[in-house]
């Protein structure tokens, strides 16, 4: 039971006697990306490298958990094909059947329980947290251990260590929830983004600096400020475009790519929604109004 468990069914694991198994896998650059027939827990114990997700790319380091519901494709690979850069993934797969007898301990309404029992009505298509204390890795490193010993009653313990990270994982996604966004921290990621909205910028990249789930840095974002993140990316690039063509005679295609825009027709679009003028209108009105200005 040691080979991958990627390309394979859940049969071929749980060979009808185990409900729940545990590995330890180093992960190659070559592996396919692939779905299962169980639930996944997938753990980032060492390295780092890029989570490929259904239609996403996201990048994982130590500390990064995902709750893998069934039928969601997926791969991990390290950073490079190259030996030296190591990507450690412990994965706990299980058979919803499993948990059929302690679901009740489980919150309904989070995430977490629909993530594994109705997926396909689950508003979330995977979970991603983030372990900042390692709260999980101790599980994790326990499960793997117990199931290397395969000590007499061990799947019950696995079972029952499986069911305190769910609840752990419960009690992380209602804090989350209920925060706000600390004003301390809502000031760095807006320092962050006004330092790098010149830059391919993407709601995963801030998530990750800051060691928040995409899903949850857009809720805690929006909930703070009102604005999607989006939304104040865009108010912030048009702004400092504003700036630029009061301040300079650079062509607006320049300025257009200074502030993180390549495609015209939509910067010419998004400004004239955010301003009722286009760029160039904007700079003519302004030079207008100097103008007068001279003249009193």
């Amino acid at each position: 039971m040691n080979g991958r468990i990627g390309h394979l069914s859940g049969d071929m694991f749980f060979d009808g006697k185990m409900n729940i198994f545990i590995n330890r896998e180093l992960e190659s650059f070559t592996t396919t990306q692939h779905t299962h027939d169980f639930v996944e827990i997938s753990y980032v114990g060492e390295g780092s490298g890029y989570h490929y997700i259904e239609d996403q790319v996201i990048p994982i380091k130590q500390g990064d958990l995902f709750v893998i519901p069934i039928g969601t494709s997926h791969v991990f690979r390290p950073s490079s094909p190259t030996q030296d850069k190591m990507l450690v993934i412990y994965n706990c797969i299980f058979r919803v059947e499993l948990l059929e007898n302690w679901m009740h301990m489980l919150q309904e309404e989070c995430l977490t329980y629909n993530s594994i029992t109705l997926p396909c009505k689950c508003p979330e298509r995977w979970l991603h947290f983030q372990d900042k204390h390692d709260t999980f890795s101790t599980i994790v490193n326990a499960m793997y251990q117990e199931y290397l010993k395969r000590s007499n009653g061990f799947e019950t313990i696995l079972t029952a260590l499986l069911i305190q990270m769910l609840v752990m994982l419960q009690r992380f996604e209602l804090k989350n929830e209920t925060e706000a966004v600390p004003f301390r921290m809502l000031e760095e990621v807006v320092h962050f983004i006004k330092a790098h909205y010149t830059d391919n910028l993407t709601v995963q990249h801030v998530a990750d600096y800051f060691f928040l789930s995409a899903s949850h840095f857009q809720r805690l974002f929006k909930k703070s400020t009102g604005l999607s993140f989006t939304q104040y990316l865009q108010n912030v690039r048009i702004q400092k475009c504003c700036e630029l063509l009061k301040s300079s005679d650079i062509p607006i295609y320049q300025i257009a790519n200074q502030v993180g825009y390549q495609d015209m027709k939509f910067f010419h679009a998004l400004f004239r929604k955010k301003t009722g003028v286009t760029p160039r209108q904007y700079r003519q009105n302004f030079q207008e109004f100097e103008d007068k200005a001279l003249t009193y």
